[in-house]
C-alpha cells in the first residue's frame, strides 16, 4: 500500500534550493556562468520532487552538469520513479536527464554500506597526490560508485576511476569524470 507523503512547507522548499543552489555554486569544476545555471536548474527539479507527495526527495538525490541532470537513489516502485524524471524533463533549461533511480526499499544497513563506500573512496582519493579530490563528486547507490565533475588530464580520470574500482565493496564504477581545465 503506497503512503501519501504530507506536502512539505514552503520553508523546506526554500531550504532545499538555497542547499542546491548553494553545493553545486561551491564547487569549482565548471565556469561560474555554468555553475550557478547547474545550481538553479538543481534547485528547481529538487523544488519540484519536494511538492510531489508521492516522492520523498529525501530518497532522490540531484546533480546537475552543463544542464544535464542526474537523478539517483531509489523510490518504492516504477510510476514513482518516472514522475521524477518527468518532472526533471519539464523543467526550465533542462537539456537531458539521466535516470539512475532504482526500485524497492532500502534497507539501513545498506544505506551505511554505501555511505562506507563513498568514504572510502574519498579517503582514497584525497590519498592519492596525482588526483585533486574537491573537483570530484562521489555517489554510491547498492554498490555502484558514479564518479563526477572535472579533472585536468585522462591520467587523473583513469586513476581515479581504478582507485574507485580498488575499493571493498564497490560493485562497479561509472567513471563521468570529464577532462579539461579546472578552477
Amino acid at each position: 500500500m503506497k503512503r501519501k507523503l504530507q506536502r512539505r512547507p514552503s520553508v523546506l522548499l526554500l531550504a532545499f534550493a538555497m542547499i542546491g543552489l548553494l553545493s553545486v555554486a561551491c564547487r569549482s569544476t565548471q565556469p561560474a556562468s555554468t555553475q550557478v545555471d547547474d545550481a538553479a536548474i538543481t534547485a528547481k527539479v529538487k523544488t519540484k520532487l519536494t511538492a510531489d507527495p508521492e516522492i520523498n526527495p529525501f530518497n532522490v538525490d540531484v546533480d546537475t552538469e552543463e544542464g544535464v541532470v542526474y537523478l539517483r537513489g531509489r523510490v518504492e516502485d516504477a510510476a514513482t520513479r518516472a514522475e521524477a524524471v518527468k518532472l526533471a524533463r519539464n523543467t526550465q533549461g533542462v537539456v537531458r536527464v539521466v535516470n539512475e533511480i532504482t526500485l524497492g526499499d532500502k534497507s539501513i544497513g545498506e544505506r551505511l554500506t554505501d555511505s562506507e563506500i563513498v568514504s572510502r573512496v574519498k579517503t582514497k582519493l584525497t590519498a592519492d597526490p596525482e588526483v585533486n579530490p574537491f573537483n570530484i563528486d562521489v555517489d554510491a547507490n547498492d554498490g555502484v560508485v558514479t564518479l563526477s565533475g572535472r579533472v585536468r588530464t585522462s591520467d587523473q580520470k583513469r586513476e581515479a576511476g581504478d582507485l574507485a574500482r580498488g575499493t571493498k565493496g564497490v560493485r562497479s564504477v561509472k567513471n563521468q569524470l570529464r577532462v579539461g581545465e579546472t578552477d
